[in-house]
């Protein structure tokens, strides 16, 4: 880590001058998370608060104050946050938007920062860990006595400033972007400073896309597959699943959980987190079929297949009457014309392979629409 002397504090007062005159504030209800929720686009809050476990995410609106309890998790990804608070072993997870004051009450409280825009950041006796986002206005605070901050990054430089402040950290997040953080009087002794190659990304992986079939009435058994993450820097791996189903969100833990989806498509996102630490998150979408629906697919493809051996087989008539029409005008150009008879006879060959093809194909499809027809889903006949 370099360390050079610089004087160039006043920005940050210049930038808490800016913040003073905007008004953050929300104007409207009160709202109680006894479970998971969702805040978005529309909504406008006085107050949020958040508790008993559950998980809530913010995707957009107006929120004045907002407040994380009892082991509950809040991730932020849009909207704008006047103030928001963790603690009593809570977690708020700052991806987007704008939080003008993230502050952790106790020790047991966590913020995770890897994206957005905070106007300050009040450490308390908890644990900030910083992966990426800015951080303006005039910095973080200091913690009071256990609190701690971890930046996650590399090409670290810090700028002392002697007076009010303990000066200012720069350097680079993970993925390149540069950051500059400003800390007031001792808050940069409860900094420590993971130094992070900026190839290490962590890959969260929730597995590809995939249909499978309900086998028992119309709900299917199925296995989550998330232990292709992984993250180099960090160590071991916290995997939770959340996904919604008519308005209800479900959760699930570990690498490779096994749960039960009903008929339909459904879109699950994996967050990874180490210690409290959000990694990022990935989707993965699950479609489930009923056994009808997924002949009916079957029968489908096969249909499309059908269409395109029949374009194949429209070029290749093409192909060999050009090469009869050469055998004919004698006209052949470069090339000799044993290798016009060898071409048209491949061309003819491969024509009597498709025509052999779309006949099997014509009858597979066949017998899948009297196997429909027997299940009580009768579909239009081929012509």
């Amino acid at each position: 880590m370099k360390t050079r002397i610089c004087t160039a504090f006043a920005i940050a007062w210049a930038m808490m001058t800016l913040c003073a005159d905007v008004n953050f504030a929300a104007n409207g209800l009160d709202i109680h998370f006894t479970d998971n929720g969702v805040v978005q686009d529309g909504d406008d809050y006085d107050d949020v608060f958040v508790h008993g476990s559950s998980v809530v995410a913010v995707t957009g609106g107006m929120i004045g104050k907002l407040w994380s309890r009892d082991n509950s998790i809040v991730n932020i990804s849009g909207g704008r946050i006047t103030y928001a608070q963790s603690h009593e072993q809570s977690t708020i997870n700052i991806n987007g938007g704008t939080v003008t004051e993230p502050s952790i009450l106790d020790y047991s409280g966590t913020v995770n920062v890897r994206g957005g825009t905070c106007w300050n950041i009040t450490v308390g006796a908890g644990t900030l860990n910083l992966f990426g986002g800015q951080i303006i206005g005039m910095g973080i605070s200091a913690p009071a006595p256990g609190g701690a901050v971890h930046v996650y990054g590399h090409g670290f430089e810090y700028y002392p400033v002697a007076g009010l402040s303990d000066g200012r950290l720069e350097g680079f997040w993970r993925d390149g972007t540069p950051f500059s953080i400003d800390f007031l009087r001792d808050a940069y002794r409860a900094a420590v400073l993971h130094e992070i190659s900026g190839d290490s990304a962590p890959a969260i992986n929730a597995g590809e896309d995939r249909t499978v079939l309900a086998t028992v009435g119309t709900t299917a058994e199925v296995t989550l597959y998330g232990s292709a993450s992984s993250d180099s820097d960090l160590g071991k791996l916290v995997y939770e699943w959340t996904w919604t189903i008519d308005g209800i969100t479900y959760s699930a833990n570990g690498a490779n959980p096994t749960i039960m989806l009903p008929v339909g498509i459904h879109t699950i996102e994996l967050s990874v987190s180490n210690d409290n630490v959000d990694l990022g998150a990935d989707k993965v979408v699950i479609t489930v079929q009923t056994l009808t629906q997924q002949i009916h697919g079957v029968r489908a493809a096969k249909l499309r297949f059908l269409e395109d051996i029949d374009a194949v087989l429209e070029k290749e008539k093409q192909a060999a009457g050009a090469l009869t029409r050469m055998l004919i005008n004698g006209n052949f150009g470069d090339l000799a014309r044993n290798d016009v008879v060898a071409a048209r006879q491949t061309i003819y060959s491969s024509m009597e392979y498709h025509v052999k093809s779309r006949k099997i194909l014509q009858n597979s499809i066949g017998s899948l629409q009297d196997t429909l027809l027997l299940l009580g889903s009768p579909v239009e006949t081929m012509e």
